[in-house]
């Protein structure tokens, strides 16, 4: 038998409380409990539904075509401007890649890619390491060949990394196989993306490596296409001096000639 709330008098009558009565005080406090708690700093917040205009970020233009889900298309147009296609024994690269930013999924990362092309980040880029089976990379700047670099910037914002997906299909779509697009590093600052031409699931577990673009089959025949040099040979300095050090040494070196966030 329970003791009870209190002790009568000898002239009152002892009175048990209810058994349902601590049911309901320990699940009001509980309640109490939940309300009250502080939320994890990491939370997740979706993006919100596509109205056909869809805002990206205080620095940017608002973005049409994007699907309810969050989904931006972004269009690269893929060029091999110095190789000689006749003295090779296949053709060069060329082609328009499509790359699907899944914005709902990660937020963070794809508002900062985004806000790159729309600044033009991306245009004029060399593919500077290309190692088969493993990455496609580029996104370090060179000499326009107009010599207009008014617009060109050389450090972005480190975003914070965004959350991993709460169920196994976004986590399909967030791991680095075949034709997903990250940022070199997990880091937004340095302005370089990479695609995955194979499945490199093993990135996975390094801090903000979880990709949040995706390239169909299609622009993964033109991404299989280019040719690959052997890393560590000046590939880099190349690309920074221009396009004239690009031809000499890596006339087979691909770029991106202009990237653009697709629109109706």
């Amino acid at each position: 038998m329970p003791l009870p709330l209190n002790i009568p008098n000898s002239r009152q009558e002892r009175r048990i409380p209810p058994r349902w009565l601590g049911w309901a005080v320990s699940t009001l406090v509980f309640a109490l409990l939940v309300i009250c708690a502080k939320p994890p700093s990491s939370e997740y917040v979706p993006a919100p539904p596509s109205t056909g205009k869809t805002r990206l970020s205080s620095s940017t233009k608002s973005v049409e075509k994007a699907s309810a889900s969050g989904d931006v298309l972004v269009k690269c147009n893929l060029v091999t401007p110095f190789d000689d296609r006749e003295n090779n024994d296949s053709p060069a690269a060329d082609g328009t890649l499509e790359v699907t930013v899944h914005r709902g999924l990660a937020p963070l990362a794809s508002n900062a890619f985004l806000d790159m092309v729309e600044s033009r980040h991306f245009d004029h880029k060399y593919l500077f390491r290309v190692v088969q089976g493993f990455i496609v990379q580029w996104g370090i700047e060179s000499p326009r060949p107009d010599g207009d670099d008014s617009h060109v910037k050389t450090k972005f914002p480190k975003v914070d990394i965004d959350p991993p997906p709460a169920n196994v299909a976004d986590s399909s779509v967030r791991s680095n196989v075949r034709g997903s697009l990250n940022f070199a590093g997990g880091n937004s600052g340095t302005g370089q993306v990479y695609i995955n031409r194979g499945k490199n699931s093993h990135l996975d577990k390094e801090p903000g490596s979880l990709p949040f673009a995706t390239l169909d089959e299609r622009s993964m025949t033109i991404i299989d296409s280019v040719y690959s040099y052997k890393e560590g040979l000046g590939q880099v300095k190349a690309v920074r001096k221009g396009d004239e050090e690009v031809k000499r040494l890596f006339p087979r070196m691909s770029r991106i000639e202009k990237c653009w966030i697709e629109r109706e």
